[in-house]
Order: C-alpha cells, then sequence, then structure tokens
C-alpha cells in the first residue's frame, strides 16, 4: 500500500520543464477532491471516501475501455486520461471505486461510509475521516 497523504495537505505533483534557454515551466495539477472526504458519483449516485488519488489515471487500458463504454452507454463523453483519479471506499460494498475527478460531486450526506476498510485506512470521529497514515 502507499502512504496516504496528510489529511489537510493538498496534493500537488511538479512536472517540470527545461527549456533550451535554462528557463524553468512549472504545470501543477491539482486535485479537488481531498483524501479523506466523501463523495459522490454523477451519474450512477453511490458514495465513499477517497482514500488515495492518482493525478492522472494509472489502471490497464481494459478497464479504461470498459469504463468508457459504460460511460457511453449513459450518454456521457469518454473518460479523459489526464484528470485526476480516485479510489473510494465505496459505502455499502465490499469493493472499491476508481472514479475521475469529472465524475465525482461533494457527497449530499452526513450519514457514515459503511465499507469493511474503513478502519484499515482512516480514524472516524465527528463525521471525518482522519487519515491513518501520511507523508512527512
Amino acid at each position: 500500500m502507499t502512504p496516504l497523504l496528510d489529511y489537510h495537505w493538498q496534493a500537488l505533483i511538479l512536472n517540470v520543464v527545461f527549456y533550451n534557454n535554462g528557463l524553468l515551466s512549472m504545470q501543477i495539477p491539482r486535485a479537488k477532491f481531498n483524501i479523506g472526504q466523501v463523495v459522490k458519483h454523477k451519474h450512477y449516485g453511490f458514495h465513499g471516501v477517497i482514500f488515495e488519488v492518482d493525478f492522472e489515471y494509472s489502471l490497464d487500458e481494459n478497464w479504461y475501455h470498459e469504463a468508457c463504454k459504460a460511460m457511453h452507454s449513459i450518454g456521457q463523453p469518454p473518460i479523459d486520461k489526464n484528470q485526476p483519479f480516485y479510489h473510494i471506499l465505496t459505502d455499502g460494498s465490499e469493493h472499491e471505486s476508481y472514479v475521475s475527478e469529472q465524475n465525482l460531486e461533494q457527497a449530499d450526506t452526513n450519514l457514515p461510509v459503511q465499507h469493511e476498510a474503513i478502519d484499515q485506512w482512516f480514524t472516524v470521529g465527528s463525521g471525518q475521516y482522519k487519515p491513518r497514515f501520511s507523508i512527512n
């Protein structure tokens, strides 16, 4: 397992490009949602808590094509690989979900997320999910 980001630290990745003249250009992708945040899938309605973020698509091509077919079947555009993707502990399930940022929104519920791995990843208190691990 990869360590989680500190709960209050906004995740950044720096893509550094050097030009011939020595100038430095930085592109800083940002994740809209944070680890420990409860989110909802815009089209399928399930919700869960984020436990890890990939700043671009990182699963295999087969999964990507299947996900694009599923989005097409409900009249949605293909999924852009160049955006954050979130690993989510899905409420009421034993499974994890992998969802692109374009398909997520802030959850509109205060109900606790029910997933067998919640205690493995988070300490829960006052409706907040604080990661057990952090990057120092």
